[in-house]
């Protein structure tokens, strides 16, 4: 069966499909190539949104599920990417990173699983996006590498801004170099979403919400 066949019956599914008796209503507002996203997964990531950011501001509906379609297309064509590139990173790293932002953002993992069950969410929802991001700084990293290079001069400059007498001053130094390629790393990454978005198909399929 082809590629299109099997996303043709995919929708058919989304749509009508049936469980424990009842009818599916689940409908696709995004296709990319043969990707979907649903009026499911935008709901998953308002409430997983809102669980992490107590601040959310949820009063704009339609502007927040404006901003999480963007969100979600993002991590699809990351994950796409990623994937067809055969990016790898550790299961070890992705628990490391994961209790890490639970830690950052104080949430203990009982209150991530209440919350998961609370809303019907797969347990592994948190660790899949940490996973992709590892994934797509991995793979951002290995194209711009030889393009990390920092203007020292401006280092020494912030160094003497910042230097503390309570801190060596090559830690502090190797702190601001990290913190430079840093910058320069999400400025190629956002150049480099927005053109390998341009090697996909994007569907709006549900313009109402949109």
């Amino acid at each position: 069966m082809g590629k299109k066949k099997i996303f043709l019956l995919l929708l058919f599914f989304l749509y009508f499909g049936n469980s424990h008796g009842k009818q599916l209503i689940n409908k696709v507002i995004v296709s990319i190539d043969n990707s979907i996203i649903t009026d499911l997964d935008i709901n998953k990531e308002i409430n997983y949104l809102k669980f992490i950011n107590k601040d959310q501001d949820t009063n704009n509906l339609e502007l927040l599920k404006k901003e999480i379609i963007n969100i979600l297309i993002d991590r699809k064509i990351k994950d796409i990417e990623t994937n067809y590139l055969k990016i790898e990173v550790s299961e070890k790293e992705i628990e490391n990173n994961f209790y890490n932002y639970l830690e950052k953002m104080k949430i203990s993992s009982e209150n991530l699983k209440t919350f998961y069950n609370r809303n019907e969410i797969e347990n592994d929802y948190l660790k899949n996006i940490i996973k992709i991001d590892m994934k797509w700084s991995k793979l951002v990293r290995q194209i711009y590498q030889s393009r990390l290079d920092i203007n020292l001069t401006e280092v020494n400059i912030q160094l003497e801004k910042e230097q503390k007498n309570s801190e060596d001053e090559e830690e502090l130094k190797k702190k601001l170099i990290i913190s430079e390629q840093n910058k320069l790393l999400n400025k190629f990454s956002a150049t480099h979403l927005e053109k390998s978005k341009k090697k996909y198909l994007i569907k709006f399929l549900w313009k109402k919400i949109l």
